[in-house]
């Protein structure tokens, strides 16, 4: 997606030029050919695009639960440094940033806290609340040093009102130079709530009359499969419950930058927390970068997903392009990136990534060459010189371009569809007649709009349906097909910049919306090889279909959405396959078009039945109006 945009692919345009096939569907009767060769389809059809916007990384998937907490800069990216989000504990706690005293070079300052009398100390509010849960263990971390108090830190988790939830003192003692502390919060409470903020104070009377330091300050909650650094577990949760393949990262357009010299840059991200540089992303806000380039490696393990990286080629948002021959530089950075990422102990940028904590080289298959380049005039010649310094080192690597170009090959095109619902149910046969030549397509980010191109949209029950008709015509092309992401994938409510997502959250909890349950379903039931389908009787719309097979757990797939008013009833015919008595269905309904899932109130869910079979080879069943359902069906 585009900043202020809502310009789009120009392959994307071409639905005008499709059509879809609208016929009555009273009475339709599909014959499902497993007697002949069907299509192969993509083993990783569908996963994840990431890129932090809508306040989904910093304060969203990222565990950190610290604001400003290692004080770069003010919270828009735009001013320097402050004490914003940080208060002070008790009459004697007086606080300031103190640029003549600094960590290291990534950190060049610290949070002062002035003593007069105890206890005092300074509290940070966490990411609109910190969220304190039954049976939930917290660790948290800091650097602190004292030219004049040499005793301990108290380290606490307390409601507004100052009622302690948990607390911890240091083992340690303050000394003249920055040491990093870490200590364990078991809070003992009945019941979640965010209105708590994170303590450190002293009450020692050695203290008074000191001044303290701390920097680099860092709170998490248990994390999704208890990874360091890792991901909010109820986030993790969720996106690994839509069983994603692949994971594309970072971006999207928080890999350009506004300008060149803002771009991401993956070197910025790397090692310990202490040593790493935040950025001003290209949502308008700061990107702490505590969630870097191994972090997304470790995401990407966790969930079984296969890594696309994104790589910046040269071109940023506000239009400018690196010239051809300054190229040189960029082309190095994102070499020394793949060698981060894959290279042996025994390099430069490998011994690095070991010395971080993971020795083993990553497998890197599929690299992006920049991001909806189609927006600029110059891919032509930046593609070319990426292209050609990436396949001589890592020739077996797969490509994928962003916009046409003739200069290179290309092993498959990355294809974003940002639509309203009329127009994304229209690209349903779109790939239908596309040439099989050996490549493929990525719909990279995709996302229905009802209200139009761009991002003002309700993720209501309209949508989720537009959507499902979408991919049931990409996995019934998904031979040609490789990948599947929808996009924006989460938002924190209040803070969006784009609408509609997949995945809402807040400071408390996580809810899912109708196309968070589409996507789910259809990725959870996989097929790996897609059946011809013969109808009669009908054809597509207001029912579009696809249906396939999975070998190794001898079942069929029927994936079915009904866009009409009406319920409708289709009759099952199966060659050559013989099924048990009993199938199950999966439908996603509601009462309404304009249904929403929100925080308080779940109105479009997953609703689960058995149903019975006319015969080993035949069945009839009736789909809900406005509904997207699977059935799965179990070959004898």
């Amino acid at each position: 997606m585009k900043l202020f945009s809502a310009s789009l692919s120009a392959i994307a345009t071409a639905f005008l030029l499709s059509s879809t096939v609208i016929q009555s569907a009273n009475a339709l009767s599909l014959t499902i050919r497993n007697d002949v060769p069907g299509k192969e389809s993509s083993p990783i059809l569908y996963g994840l695009m990431y890129e932090d916007i809508n306040r989904c990384g910093d304060g969203g998937m990222y565990g950190q639960m610290l604001r400003n907490w290692n004080f770069q800069k003010d919270d828009t990216g735009t001013k320097d440094p402050s004490t914003e989000f940080w208060s002070t504990v008790g009459d004697g706690a007086k606080i300031a940033l103190d640029s003549s005293v600094g960590l290291n070079d990534a950190n060049k300052n610290s949070l002062r806290l002035d003593v007069s009398s105890t206890p005092a100390g300074v509290a940070n509010e966490g990411w609109w609340g910190v969220r304190v849960q039954p049976g939930e263990k917290y660790t948290a971390s800091f650097f602190a040093k004292s030219n004049g108090y040499s005793g301990k830190i108290n380290v606490s988790l307390q409601a507004k009102d100052g009622t302690v939830l948990a607390s911890a003192t240091t083992e340690g003692k303050l000394s003249s130079d920055f040491q990093k502390f870490t200590v364990k919060l078991s809070p003992k409470v009945s019941s979640t709530s965010i209105d708590n903020r994170f303590v450190v104070s002293v009450d020692s009377q050695d203290a008074v009359g000191s001044s303290i330091y701390f920097q680099v300050f860092s709170l998490f909650g248990e994390t999704f499969a208890d990874r360091e650094n890792g991901l909010r577990q109820d986030i993790g949760k969720a996106l690994h419950d839509l069983n994603p393949s692949f994971f594309r990262f970072p971006g999207g357009n928080n890999l350009e930058g506004v300008t060149i010299p803002q771009r991401w840059k993956f070197q910025e991200t790397i090692g310990p927390l202490e040593n790493r540089v935040g950025r001003l992303g290209d949502w308008s806000y700061w990107n702490t970068n505590g969630q870097g380039l191994l972090d997304y490696m470790y995401m990407c393990e966790d969930l079984g997903m296969e890594p696309i990286l994104d790589v910046y080629a040269g071109y940023s948002l506000d239009g400018s392009s690196v010239p051809e021959g300054d190229l040189g530089p960029y082309v190095e950075e994102v070499l020394n990136e793949l060698e981060y990422l894959t290279g042996s102990k025994d390099t430069k940028w490998g011994s690095l990534r070991a010395a971080h904590g993971h020795p083993e080289p990553f497998n890197i298959k599929y690299i992006e060459i920049g991001n909806e380049d189609w927006f600029s005039t110059t891919y032509e010649y930046r593609y070319k010189v990426f292209y050609d310094a990436i396949k001589k080192a890592y020739p077996d690597v797969t490509i994928i371009e962003t916009a046409v170009q003739n200069a290179r090959p290309w092993d498959i095109y990355d294809d974003h569809y940002y639509l309203d619902a009329k127009a994304m149910i229209g690209m349903f046969d779109h790939y239908d007649n596309y040439p099989r030549n050996g490549t493929g397509i990525f719909v990279g980010e995709f996302g229905t709009n009802v209200k139009g191109c761009c991002g003002q949209s309700p993720a209501n029950l309209e949508a989720a349906l537009a959507n499902a008709v979408f991919i049931t015509g990409l996995e019934r092309n998904s031979d040609l097909v490789k990948m599947i992401a929808y996009a924006p994938g989460m938002k924190r409510l209040g803070h969006e910049q784009w609408n509609p997502d997949m995945l809402h959250f807040d400071t408390e909890s996580v809810w899912l919306t109708p196309s968070y349950l589409v996507l789910q379903q259809w990725s959870n039931n996989r097929a790996d090889t897609i059946l011809q389908v013969d109808h009669s009787d009908g054809g597509f719309g207001p029912l579009y279909w696809v249906v396939g097979s999975k070998k190794d757990t001898k079942q069929i797939f029927v994936k079915m959405v009904n866009t009409g008013s009406q319920a409708e009833k289709v009759s099952f015919n199966l060659k050559n396959a013989a099924i048990h008595s009993q199938g199950v269905a999966r439908v996603i309904t509601g009462s309404s078009l304009d249904d929403e899932n929100t925080k308080d109130q779940t109105t479009v869910s997953v609703k689960e039945s058995t149903f019975s079979m006319d015969s080993l080879t035949s069945f009839a069943y009736t789909f809900e109006p406005n509904s997207a359902t699977v059935l799965l069906l179990h070959l004898q």
